[in-house]
């Protein structure tokens, strides 16, 4: 039977939908709340994250059966909670995009750049092949997290990076990957699809408290018209379902001042999951959100139901990698308080040097301003806002600038931690534009009273928009920089460049002898050489650390380098590798000899050998 048959494929993918939607909304109906496309598909990612930390914790197979037989225990248990007095029914959650009204063209063509970039582009991020897709087809692949975060020479062939992101979005993407059959990328389109359809009715929905459907229609147009915040959707990352949370975090706290407002406490709970479950330092939205609850002088049962749902579980990854690694961040040296690798955590200092005095020059902040008003001016019109608001006091103001602030402090503090440089720092604000944009919206509004004042703010906002499109079609090119011709491409061109330069590095490789097992700094091999036939061995592993280890003395490191068969290192060009290699490694005179074996565009390979046996 030919399960890849288009009548099969469609059957999968109402698998994959289902598993993001159906949990979510008969916890919706459990907790007689309405319905909404973003709250069920958020909730269902919460309950899949807790799923997969519940496999992982208890041992038991993580595969697609296991994970929909948890799915359906949960979306059964919930449906059968009867329905009490006073019920919500499940009502439509598509107002907001039925209401777009004369906007709905100019919308439906963001949508169509959109959904051209999911199906030529999936999983645009530099890093996603190597990370969280990477992580997703490991879990399946061995049916478990025991590896993750690596710790032994083992975990680090299994998963290549010194880091413990939570198994978040690798979960999502585990369960695409699961429902397609494969691991192809495009099953992640709706996952990616969903999360920013989700945080349109989001902005919907709370901008619409704000100010009613103008400001909830033009907010919504905002966001369309922010590309570096589309993009944050696009790469495939952390930052799509991290700026859906917040978001989400603020609707729902919004809902908790009401009569009914007990109700929202546990789906604000479930939002506070699912920004937890994207990075290390997620857990922190968890706490902003109780404290944004007490500022808000909520009822303490509400501030305690909400603590009860989200910190438990928001808990529980930090303390499994606590417990495994003895730091509970893992890849961070926090003042030498927790072990970490060594050599890991040398070497990235080396490869974000350059990038710590980031925001130290006059140039930086230029830069840092043109990338504002180039790919995000919405957010910054909704920053001015924000600020006049403030001092205005007006409530909802206050509690989004509590968010926007702890967004811009966790992008502040990323800055000395990312390779990528200033703009690709920003996906990082994500949560912060996914915000303002309401605020911007709501500013006009209530700014521009005059009604032909207010028509020519309505056509400014459909010029921004228009001039966002190519934006977001070609980022991470810039379209005043490229031909109109190539707009199509210019979104993978960075991707075709990478897939370029492996091809290229796998025709140096091939017909070196002895290539079995190679030690590298670059991330996206293990997947890459794996087709000839070759291992990986990270600079970091364990397996070579005494390649580093300053006590040992050459003819013990020279021993064992003879023994393990090592013979080969394929270094990239640009980054710190080389010199850290000279400054670092345990090679001297007269045992090794390290000279170039061969070079692509990006890479060296250089091939260590022993020229004068160590003494026994």
């Amino acid at each position: 039977m030919d399960w890849s048959a288009p009548p099969f494929i469609v059957l999968r993918l109402a698998l994959l939908l289902a598993g993001l939607l159906l949990p979510g909304s008969m916890l919706l109906r459990a907790l007689r709340l309405p319905w909404s496309l973003a709250a069920a598909f958020t909730a269902s990612s919460a309950t899949l994250y807790v799923v997969v930390l519940f496999l992982a914790c208890t041992g038991i197979t993580i595969s697609l059966v296991t994970i929909a037989v948890s799915l359906g225990l949960v979306a059964l248990t919930a449906r059968l909670v009867p329905a009490r007095r006073g019920a919500t029914e499940l009502t439509s959650s598509f107002a907001c995009f039925t209401w777009m009204g004369y906007w709905w063209p100019l919308y439906l063509v963001f949508w169509a750049v959109v959904g051209y970039r999911l199906i030529t582009q999936p999983l645009s991020g530099p890093d996603v092949y190597f990370r969280w897709s990477y992580l997703a087809e490991q879990m399946l692949q061995f049916g478990s997290l025991d590896f993750y975060p690596p710790r032994s020479g083992g975990d680090f062939v299994r998963y290549y990076w010194t880091e413990s992101v939570p198994p978040g979005i690798a979960s999502l993407y585990a369960w695409a990957y699961g429902c397609g059959g494969n691991k192809h990328a495009l099953w992640t389109s709706p996952v990616v699809a969903l999360q920013l359809l989700s945080l349109h009715e989001v902005i919907w929905r709370l901008a619409s408290r704000w100010g009613g459907e103008v400001v909830a229609r033009r907010a919504v147009l905002l966001a369309a018209a922010c590309p570096q915040l589309t993009w944050s959707f696009l790469i495939g990352q952390e930052t799509g379902m991290g700026a859906l949370a917040v978001a989400g975090i603020v609707w729902c706290l919004h809902h908790l001042r009401e009569e009914d407002g007990r109700r929202w406490a546990p789906l604000t709970g479930l939002f506070a999951i699912a920004a937890a479950s994207t990075r290390e330092y997620g857990a922190v939205f968890a706490v902003a959100a109780i404290v944004a609850a007490g500022f808000m002088k909520l009822p303490r049962r509400r501030i305690i139901i909400l603590a009860l749902v989200a910190l438990p579980t928001t808990l529980v990854w930090p303390l499994r990698v606590w417990a495994l690694t003895g730091n509970p961040l893992y890849s961070l040296d926090l003042g030498g308080l927790f072990p970490v690798n060594p050599v890991f955590v040398a070497w990235t200092e080396a490869f974000h040097a350059p990038h710590t005095a980031a925001l130290a020059t006059a140039a930086d902040w230029q830069g840092l301003g043109r990338y504002f008003l180039l790919w995000a001016l919405p957010a910054v019109l909704g920053l001015v806002a924000l600020m006049i608001l403030l001092v205005q006091r007006l409530r909802e103001a206050q509690v989004v600038a509590w968010f926007v602030a702890l967004s811009f402090a966790l992008w502040f503090l990323s800055l000395a931690h990312t390779a990528g440089g200033l703009f690709y720092s920003l996906r990082v604000l994500s949560p912060a534009f996914g915000l303002l944009v309401i605020v911007a919206s709501y500013a006009l509004g209530l700014f521009i009273r005059h009604a032909e004042a207010a028509k020519y703010a309505a056509l400014a906002v459909a010029l921004v928009l228009l001039e966002s499109l190519p934006k977001t079609l070609v980022l991470l090119e810039n379209p005043y920089r490229a031909a109109v011709r190539d707009w199509l491409q210019a979104g993978r061109q960075f991707t075709d460049a990478v897939r370029a330069g492996e091809q290229e590095l796998l025709t140096k490789l091939k017909p070196l002898p002895g290539r079995g097992r190679i030690v590298t700094d670059d991330a996206s091999l293990p997947r890459v050489l794996a087709a000839i036939g070759s291992a990986t061995v990270p600079l970091w592993s364990p397996e070579v650390a005494w390649l580093f280890d300053a006590s040992l003395k050459p003819e013990e490191v020279a021993r064992r380098w003879q023994k393990s068969g090592l013979r080969y290192l394929v270094l990239g060009k640009t980054g710190p590798s080389s010199d850290f290699i000279r400054t670092h490694a345990r090679w001297r005179a007269p045992y090794f000899s390290l000279l170039p074996a061969a070079e692509t565009e990006t890479r060296l390979i250089l091939e260590a050998t022993i020229t004068t046996a160590p003494p026994r």
